[in-house]
C-alpha cells in the first residue's frame, strides 16, 4: 500500500487510538516493563504524527470521552475489556452513534468479542480447530464427544478471554479434574491439542488494511504450550509457503466484514492450517518486527476515512 502524500483540507485531524487504562484481572505476575506491551501503539501514534495527524491514546473507559471529536477511533490494546465486555460494548455502541469513524466496525467487534465466532467460521467453510462447548456443571456430555471424537490431548479455554487467560492444558483420562477447577457456569471450549505448537509453532498472519503486512511464528517456553509472550513464549518474523499464506487470505476472504486490521492465528492440524483465533479486536500486531507496518497501517486507516461512501 502506497503512502498518501501531503495532507488536504479533507484529511482528518484527530484520532483516538483505544487502549485499556490496566492490563486484565487474569495477569496477576509482576512483568518488568510493562510499557514494552504498547510498543504497537507508540509505532502507530508516531506514525500517525509523520502524516501531520492528531493521534492521542485513550482508555477506552475513560469517562465523559466527546467521541464526536475524533474523525476515526482505531481499537488497539483494550485488553481488560474481557473483565467489563458489557461496558466496553456499551462504548463501543457510543462510538458507532457519534460521528466518528470506528476502527474496526462495531459489528466485528461484537461478532469477535465471544469465540462463539469460531462456529460461524466453521459455516463460513473456514477450517478450525474442531471443538465442543459446555460448562463444568454439563460434565457428563463434554466426557461423551471427547470420547466420540477421539481426542487425547486436550485444551480447554473460557468462551470470553484475551492473552491466553484461563487456558489450560489436559488429556481426557484427566478431563474431570480441570473441569473441577473451573467454575461450574462457566461456558468453555474444550479442543484437542495440535502437538505443531511445540515445533512449527503457531503462525500469525496480519492484515492491514485489505493487504498481507507480516507473518508471525510463535512458540511456547519449554514447559509451556501458550504462545503468548507473557507466559514466555517466542514470536519471531516468519517467511511461509505461497501457499500458506494463498489459504489464509481465502479464509479472511470469507468474513462479512470490511476490516482495517486482522490477525489469523493457525496451527497445521494433520497436515492442514486450522483457525486457533481469529483476532479482530485488540490482537499485538508486532509492528516493531515488520518495517513500515506502522505507516502502513497509519494509511490504511486514513485511506478508510477519505474514500467515497458505498453506494
Amino acid at each position: 500500500m502506497t503512502g498518501m502524500g501531503p495532507m488536504s483540507h479533507a484529511t482528518p485531524k484527530r484520532i483516538a487510538v483505544l487502549r485499556c487504562e490496566r492490563l486484565p484481572d487474569f495477569v496477576t505476575w509482576e512483568i518488568p516493563d510493562v510499557e514494552s506491551l504498547f510498543d504497537d501503539d507508540r509505532r502507530l501514534l508516531d506514525a500517525f504524527a509523520g502524516l501531520g495527524v492528531d493521534a492521542e491514546p485513550v482508555a477506552w473507559s475513560s469517562a465523559g470521552v466527546d467521541w464526536d471529536a475524533y474523525d476515526a477511533v482505531v481499537i488497539r490494546s483494550t485488553w481488560d475489556y474481557v473483565d467489563r465486555l458489557p461496558q466496553f460494548l456499551d462504548v463501543v455502541t457510543a462510538i458507532e452513534r457519534s460521528s466518528a469513524a470506528l476502527l474496526n466496525s462495531a459489528a466485528a467487534v461484537r461478532w469477535n468479542a465471544d469465540k462463539h465466532y469460531l462456529d460461524d467460521l466453521d459455516r463460513f467453510g473456514v477450517p478450525i480447530v474442531p471443538l465442543v462447548r459446555g460448562t463444568p456443571s454439563a460434565g457428563a456430555r463434554l466426557h461423551e464427544a471427547v470420547a466420540e471424537a477421539g481426542w487425547h490431548e486436550l485444551v480447554l479455554k473460557p468462551a470470553v478471554g484475551v492473552g491466553g487467560s484461563g487456558v489450560v492444558r489436559s488429556d481426557a483420562a484427566s478431563l474431570q479434574q480441570a473441569l473441577d477447577a473451573i467454575p461450574p457456569e462457566t461456558e468453555i471450549m474444550v479442543q484437542p491439542f495440535a502437538p505443531a505448537i511445540l515445533d512449527e509453532g503457531e503462525l500469525s498472519f496480519v492484515f492491514l488494511g485489505d493487504e498481507s503486512s507480516h507473518v508471525l511464528r510463535k512458540r511456547p517456553a519449554t514447559g509451556d504450550f501458550r504462545a503468548h509472550g507473557i507466559y514466555g513464549g517466542t514470536v519471531e518474523r516468519a517467511t511461509v509457503d505461497p501457499s500458506d499464506l494463498a489459504e489464509v487470505q481465502s479464509m479472511l476472504a470469507r468474513l462479512p466484514f470490511d476490516l482495517l486490521y486482522a490477525r489469523v492465528d493457525v496451527v497445521r492440524l494433520e497436515g492442514r492450517l486450522a483457525v486457533l483465533e481469529l483476532e479482530l479486536i485488540e490482537p499485538m500486531l508486532y509492528l516493531g518486527l515488520a518495517p513500515g507496518s506502522a505507516e502502513r497501517l497509519a494509511d490504511a486507516t486514513l485511506a478508510r476515512l477519505t474514500r467515497p461512501a458505498p453506494g
